[in-house]
């Protein structure tokens, strides 16, 4: 009831911000109604932020307390922080052969990114390439604090390094009018509901699988 009660307000949100960002909100004096897919790509890397840091605190929660419940939260944790940072990627390389001709460019925030996205692939591929549950957590969890140096590497790369990225918060204040900020906030508010949303419809379905798997197994060695 809770999970759909949360879809409600989810799409409710997507959609006044889709209005904000797409009918209400005014183009801008360069790039005009191009800039426009900040408020997509922003909110999957934004997304892709969050749910990567929620692995690793599951991840040093499971470590702590050796409960596989967090365990379970890194991994979906992770899942979707891959699948945000994929379309933020795609996303990215649209905005870049508008802008610069070329949808890949090697600039400092597109090659970090995509190295946190390998990084977080090489966790996924560790969970299921070890059939020992208790190991698999145990290393999972290992591998994952130590790939979320990737992280901040990407965020502060366009910062530290020469970019052609665009910067919406600058050492001088934001690089974009209140109502383009206004209406970036509500599509990060909109996108982080929806992650919440699909984290717990996720971890529903996980905890269901695992009850079933559980039934089958006993069922089988009853049967033995």
């Amino acid at each position: 009831m809770k999970r759909d009660i949360l879809l409600y307000i989810a799409i409710i949100a997507s959609i006044v911000a889709s209005y904000a960002a797409y009918v209400a909100a005014p183009p801008e004096a360069t790039m005009g109604d191009l800039y426009r897919i900040v408020y997509v790509h922003v909110s999957l890397a934004w997304i892709c932020y969050v749910a990567f840091s929620l692995s690793l605190i599951a991840s040093i929660a499971f470590l702590a307390k050796r409960k596989h419940a967090y365990d379970r939260t890194a991994e979906i944790a992770a899942i979707l922080g891959l699948l945000y940072g994929a379309v933020a990627l795609i996303s990215g390389s649209i905005w870049a052969n508008a802008m610069w001709g070329a949808y890949w460019n090697w600039d400092p925030r597109e090659t970090t990114t995509l190295v946190l996205w390998i990084a977080y692939m090489g966790y996924v591929s560790i969970k299921h390439s070890i059939g020992n549950i208790e190991k698999k957590a145990v290393i999972g969890a290992v591998y994952n604090i130590l790939a979320f140096s990737t992280v901040p590497l990407s965020y502060l790369s366009i910062q530290l390094l020469p970019t052609l990225h665009p910067q919406i918060m600058t050492s001088s204040g934001f690089s974009i009018t209140s109502p383009m900020l206004a209406t970036l906030l509500l599509n990060l508010l909109a996108a982080s509901i929806f992650f919440v949303y699909l984290m717990m419809t996720a971890s529903t379905v996980w905890s269901l699988e695992n009850r079933v798997n559980t039934l089958l197994y006993e069922k089988g060695e009853g049967g033995a």
